[in-house]
């Protein structure tokens, strides 16, 4: 496949779009905990219902562009960051510990 932008080849993952649901939901994770936010906060800032944000961590949800850009907006990133190759470690069972209100 050849980069639009520069002429060159570009290699692409094995797995197909499954592949890049798993950067996808490897990179909103890593990067909605770098800035601290739960998956209920950044559901607040999109308007999007927070069990969406379940299923994208979980590479479950096939995104629509829209929702795609909308999600790269709020984590404070260009939608590309969201595709970069990242391993996507399997949920834990249970919920997380509550954080202490300052």
């Amino acid at each position: 496949m050849l980069d639009a932008g520069r002429g060159t080849a570009v290699e692409m993952p094995g797995g197909g779009p499954q592949a890049y649901l798993d950067y996808i939901a490897a990179n909103v994770r890593r990067l909605r905990l770098r800035l601290g936010l739960t998956q209920d906060e950044l559901a607040a800032r999109t308007k999007f219902d927070p069990r969406m944000f379940q299923r994208i961590e979980r590479a479950k949800l096939d995104l629509k562009m829209s929702t795609f850009v909308r999600l790269a907006e709020a984590l404070g990133v260009s939608p590309s960051a969201l595709l970069r190759r990242a391993k996507l470690t399997p949920p834990r069972p249970g919920r997380p510990p509550t954080r202490r209100k300052r």
